[in-house]
C-alpha cells in the first residue's frame, strides 16, 4: 500500500502532542508500505524544514514533498488568508483560528494536493482545515482538535467538512462522541500509542508540558496555591522556563521520553484545555504512576474512578501530593490501578493493530 499524509509543518523533533501523533501515524504508514510526507516551509502555515532534517526523514524511507517545490509564490488566497491571519494575530484573538479560517483553509492548494497523491491508495490529512480538500482515492482525517470546541467556527460546515471523509481517526473519545452526535459515524478512537513502561516506583513530585500558553495557564493556577510544607515539584520540558515559584525545581530539557517517569512516582496534570487528549497523561498511566489531575485534564479517554486522582484546587493537589510522597503503600497501590486502567483501554500494541486494520480495509474496499 503506497499512502501520502499531509502535515502543516515539520513532524520533528516530536516536541509536542500534535506532532508526537503525526509522527506515530507517518510511521505506521511507512510501515505499511511506501509513505510521502506533504508539508509547507513556509508560512501560511509551514515551519521546522532544514535540509538536514529532510534528509534524515529520506533516509528513514519517507518521500518528502514541500508545497515549495512547486508553488514558487503565494497564489491570490494564501495571501489574503495570510493577511487575515497576521491581523487576527496581532489582535490577539486567536479565537478566530477555527475550522473554516483561510489563514489556514487555503494554505495548500487543492490541485497540488491531487497531484501529488494521484499515484497513491490512501491519504491521511492532519488537521479538519483540509478535509474538505478532494483526493482521488480514499481519504482518512487524523483529527487533532475539533475546533469548534474552542474557536469561532461555522459547525455546520466543520461537520460537512469532516463528514466528507472517509474515515475520521479521533484521539478523544469526547470528541468522537459529539461528532456521532452530529452524524458522523465513520470514526475510530485512536489515543496516542505510548507503550508499557515497567519503571520502579518513586516518591518525587513532577509535572511535564511544553512551554504553551495552555500548559502555563496550569502552571501558574498551580504555583497560585497556599501550601504547607510538602515535596518539590519537579518541572520537565519548555515548561520548566516558566516555573519561578518557590514549589518547583527546575529541571527542564530532556532527551529520553522516559525521564520524567523514572525519575517521579506522582505526576500532576493541571492542563484542561489544548489537545483532545494529553500525551503525557497517557504517558503517566502506561508507567504505573501516581496521577494526580486537575478536574477537566483527563479529558478524552474513558472516565475512571480509581485510576487517578481528581482535585478541584491547587490546595488540594499539593495536599494529595504530600500525602502519597510520604504513603510508599498508597503510591504502590495507586500506580497498580493506574496500570491495569492502561492495559483496558490504552494498550499501544491493540490500538496500533486497530488502525492499521481500518486503512488496510479502507484501501481493500476501492479495489
Amino acid at each position: 500500500m503506497k499512502s501520502a499524509i499531509l502535515m502543516p509543518y515539520c513532524p520533528l523533533p516530536a516536541d509536542h502532542g500534535g506532532k508526537r501523533v503525526m509522527w506515530e501515524c507517518a510511521e505506521l504508514l511507512r510501515d505499511m508500505g511506501p509513505c510521502r510526507i506533504l508539508s509547507a516551509a513556509t508560512r501560511p502555515v509551514g515551519g521546522g524544514w532544514t535540509p538536514v532534517i529532510r534528509t534524515d526523514l529520506e533516509k528513514k524511507g519517507y518521500e518528502v514533498v514541500l508545497r515549495e517545490d512547486s508553488v514558487s509564490r503565494l497564489s491570490p488566497r494564501m495571501a489574503l488568508g495570510y493577511l487575515w491571519g497576521l491581523g487576527f494575530k496581532g489582535l490577539g484573538l486567536d479565537q478566530a483560528f477555527g475550522h473554516a479560517n483561510p489563514y489556514h483553509r487555503w494554505a495548500f492548494p487543492e490541485r497540488w494536493l491531487r497531484e501529488n497523491t494521484a499515484d497513491v491508495d490512501l491519504v491521511v490529512i492532519s488537521y479538519s482545515f483540509w478535509s474538505h480538500l478532494q483526493t482521488s482515492c480514499p481519504k482518512a482525517l487524523l483529527l487533532l482538535d475539533l475546533w469548534s470546541d474552542t474557536t469561532w467556527t461555522h459547525v455546520r460546515r466543520e461537520t460537512h467538512d469532516i463528514a466528507d471523509c472517509d474515515l475520521v481517526i479521533v484521539i478523544s473519545k469526547d470528541e468522537e462522541k459529539r461528532l456521532n452526535q452530529r452524524g458522523v459515524l465513520h470514526t475510530l478512537w485512536q489515543p496516542p500509542g505510548v507503550p508499557l513502561w515497567d519503571v520502579p516506583m518513586t516518591d518525587a513530585v513532577g509535572l511535564v508540558g511544553s512551554g504553551s500558553a495552555y500548559n502555563r495557564e496550569g502552571l501558574q493556577w498551580l504555583a497560585a496555591a497556599q501550601r504547607a510544607e510538602g515535596p518539590r515539584v519537579r518541572v520537565y520540558g519548555g515548561l520548566a522556563r516558566h516555573a519561578d515559584a518557590e514549589c518547583f525545581d527546575v529541571v527542564g530539557r530532556y532527551e529520553d521520553d522516559g525521564q520524567p517517569y523514572a525519575e517521579c512516582g506522582i505526576m500532576l496534570m493541571t492542563t484542561t484545555l489544548g489537545m483532545g487528549v494529553q500525551v503525557k497523561t497517557v504517558e503517566a498511566l502506561a508507567s504505573g504512576r501516581v496521577v494526580i489531575a486537575r478536574r477537566g485534564a483527563m479529558r478524552g479517554i474513558p472516565p475512571s474512578d480509581t485510576a487517578w486522582i481528581e482535585v478541584d484546587t491547587p490546595e488540594q493537589m499539593h495536599a494529595e501530593a504530600a500525602r502519597l510522597h510520604k504513603d510508599a503503600g498508597a503510591r504502590e497501590a495507586q500506580g497498580k490501578l493506574a496500570r491495569t486502567y492502561y492495559r483496558r483501554y490504552l494498550d499501544s500494541v491493540r490500538i496500533r493493530e486497530a488502525l492499521k486494520g481500518r486503512l488496510q480495509q479502507l484501501v481493500t474496499d476501492t479495489i
